[in-house]
């Protein structure tokens, strides 16, 4: 027996569903993806590598495999990331079901927050101890990156983000496109959507979804922070 789907109801005068994006042809989705858990360094040297590019652990290997399970039910055009391995590992394994190459590209990075600290020596070594706490502290407040020490700026930040997924949207107008990048990354996006000021307004779990559609000018966020695919084993933040 074929099962109907029911009619859709005629939209009334304003319909509050237009300005979202739902009854327009040619609508770009962005799936925005934070990568999978990385593998922490344990080491008590400082090496700013190990922390800014650390590779997945076992535990986001697992979680990148559910992801996978969950996006490869829905048809995908594009799949991008940033440079950083915990970035690329995760889109290898998300694009494997679809037989698609990521696009790599270096602007979809983290922010770059420890700039120009040799290897070795402990960025806290090189401030002063009531001037880190002063600094932390407001970080902890506002969550801006231009509170942080040895840190990209929170405009230039953005700017670098927002230019790099413009970019991206432009390339793939109405296409379904999985961005797999950063918390810091995301939160830039969406902030711009929403006018949140905030560098971090959330924390993104890993492995979790957002999504917003695009059309022209119009961005409307559609989901945020998305990890039921995700068992409480393997939710991680």
């Amino acid at each position: 027996m074929t099962v109907k789907p029911p009619p859709t109801p005629p939209e009334p005068p304003f319909s509050v569903r237009e300005p979202f994006l739902l009854l327009e042809e040619g609508v770009t989705r962005i799936t925005l993806v934070r990568h999978a858990q990385q593998d922490y360094p344990v080491s008590d040297v400082f090496v700013a590598d190990d922390w800014e590019d650390p590779p997945l652990s076992g535990l986001g290997r697992t979680q990148a495999m559910a992801l996978a399970a969950i996006l490869g039910e829905e048809d995908v055009d594009v799949i991008a990331c940033s440079t950083m391995r915990r970035a690329m590992q995760t889109a290898q394994i998300v694009a494997s079901p679809h037989g698609i190459v990521p696009i790599v590209r270096a602007e979809l990075a983290e922010i770059d927050s420890y700039r120009d600290i040799p290897d070795g020596v402990d960025p806290q070594t090189l401030v002063e101890p009531a001037e880190w706490k002063r600094r932390e502290d407001l970080f902890r407040r506002e969550v801006m990156w231009d509170h942080m020490f040895f840190s990209e700026g929170s405009a230039e930040f953005r700017l670098r983000v927002l230019t790099a997924i413009d970019r991206l949207l432009a390339e793939h107008v109405g296409q379904h496109i999985v961005l797999v990048s950063h918390g810091g990354v995301i939160n830039a996006f969406l902030g711009s959507i929403l006018g949140v000021q905030e560098d971090m307004f959330f924390l993104p779990n890993h492995c979790s979804i957002s999504t917003v559609a695009v059309k022209g000018d119009v961005r409307r966020v559609r989901s945020i922070n998305e990890h039921q695919h995700l068992h409480t084993g393997i939710l991680t933040n």
